[in-house]
């Protein structure tokens, strides 16, 4: 039998694992890669290259909408910090090659990505591709992590059928039948998404952000209804402080006069410091509740190592560091709760958490302008899917750009506008006040999860005998 060299073997793990994202998004790619990078860890050699050639690679196609506007050298940072997260488990497999425990340090490591550095940066762990496998629905009960090791058992399984395949097919069959209950609150809300589109894509297309803010204008005079609830708009729709600016004010005064229904719309705060807000205008135009965004995208709304990046973008200049929020804030509609998060605020676990619990209905404000035309996207889209069956919410999704989206606590799009589109789209929203597992006891979950991977792994690298382990695994 012809052995394939390891180096190649990454390769071809790293193609395969990027095709688990949109815009191809096969949920069984991922599982498949990193059963064979599994293997090159068990029986290859240069375990460290591997490893990191096996995460920057797949990082580099999978994140390659991070360059369309910003430019290559940004792009190639991120790809080899996200190759970097694997060496630890290279550097693990040079004395244990336990698959079991190899699975655990990739977890382990998969989880880092959310915390480091600079807050973290989770859009590629594994649970956030998995939304069209058959077994999603684990996520409601243990949480993303949860299921990036379910998702990582079913890897083990591929290396080793006879020794794990039973025990990942009791994880799949546990998450897979499990379905939410169907109660809700009783009561609906008729939601229009406004999904404006702005006048130039790309890093300028806040440079006319009156036009901007003209555009939704515009949609939701064209095709708001009196039936309509909540108008909502996306992050960056309103980047003239609407508050402190006396024409952007008087615009939106005199759009909620006209309407007469509430709106949710993202916009940019100038008052002594910069903030991403999303803001709740009552029907005669006054800000009725303000969310700041508290979870903010290092190097896109702030520069951590300024004089550093500088020297290595020449978009850094453009970028001014916004102030985080503090504090969780709710907006009211018809006394019903809605919760806002973020653009990339879609990434921690935390908010989606605090959301679930405290909302009955949660708003995605996002702008994909800066990335449009890449799947950025649609990638953030299905991340949000995840969150939605994690949550047990109803969410509604909107963009400046597109994709916008209605999507239910199933994780399924009902209705959506695609990347480049002009319009609206509305629905009534069921409001529900049933709280999953993953929402109510995820934090633990997560902790007691990495604690009991790293002292298993910990025990493992100490121990001599690798038959001890091995006793220890089977016990599992």
């Amino acid at each position: 039998m012809v052995k394939v060299k390891p180096v190649l073997a990454t390769l071809v793990a790293a193609l395969i694992l990027s095709t688990a994202s949109a815009p191809l998004g096969i949920w069984l790619s991922l599982p498949l890669a990193y059963a064979i990078y599994l293997k090159i860890l068990t029986d290859g050699n240069g375990l460290l290259t591997n490893s990191f050639l096996f995460g920057f690679i797949s990082s580099t196609i999978t994140l390659s909408w991070s360059k369309t506007f910003v430019g290559v050298t940004p792009w190639i940072l991120l790809c080899l910090l996200q190759g970097l997260y694997l060496i630890p488990v290279g550097l693990l497999a040079r004395y244990k090659k336990s698959p079991f425990i190899l699975i655990l340090a990739i977890l382990v490591m998969d989880e880092a990505k959310s915390y480091f550095p600079f807050g973290g940066f989770g859009w590629t762990r594994i649970a956030f591709s998995q939304v069209e496998s058959p077994y999603v629905n684990w996520v409601s009960i243990f949480g993303v992590i949860g299921l990036s090791l379910l998702t990582l058992m079913i890897s083990l399984a591929l290396v080793n059928p006879n020794k794990y395949l039973i025990s990942a097919l009791v994880g799949a069959l546990i998450g897979s039948p499990f379905l939410l209950s169907q109660s809700t609150s009783g009561e609906r809300l008729n939601i229009r998404a406004v999904q404006g589109g702005v006048p130039e894509r790309g890093l300028s297309f806040n440079a006319r952000a009156e036009e901007v803010l003209n555009n939704h204008i515009d949609v939701t005079l064209n095709e708001f209804r009196e039936s309509d609830d909540l108008i909502i708009w996306p992050e960056n729709s309103i980047d003239v402080d609407p508050i402190r600016d006396d024409s952007a004010r008087m615009k939106i005064e005199e759009l909620q006069k006209f309407t007469k229904v509430p709106l949710l719309a993202g916009a940019i705060l100038n008052e002594d410091v910069l903030s991403n807000a999303a803001v709740l205008f009552d029907e005669s135009g006054s800000a009725q509740s303000i969310y700041i965004k508290r979870y903010l995208t290092p190097f896109g709304e702030y520069i951590p190592l300024r004089d550093i990046a500088s020297l290595i973008s020449p978009h850094v200049e453009r970028v001014s560091d916004f102030t985080p929020g503090e504090s969780f804030i709710n907006h009211s509609v018809n006394k019903k709760k809605i919760s806002t998060i973020i653009c990339y605020e879609i990434l921690s676990d935390q908010i989606i958490r605090e959301s679930a619990l405290n909302s009955e209905l949660i708003a995605v404000l996002t702008n994909s302008a800066t990335f449009s035309g890449s799947a950025e996207g649609e990638q953030q889209l299905n991340i949000t899917r995840i969150r939605a069956i994690e949550s047990g919410r109803n969410i509604v999704s909107v963009s400046t750009t597109g994709p916008s989206a209605f999507i239910d606590f199933r994780g399924q799009v009902l209705s959506g506008l695609d990347d480049g589109e002009v319009g609206s789209i509305s629905r009534k929203m069921e409001l529900r006040t049933e709280v999953t597992i993953a929402s109510q006891y995820g934090g633990v979950i997560s902790i007691l999860l990495i604690l009991f991977a790293i002292i298993f792994i910990g025990y493992a690298f100490l121990s001599k005998r690798e038959s001890a382990i091995e006793d220890i695994q089977e016990r599992v």
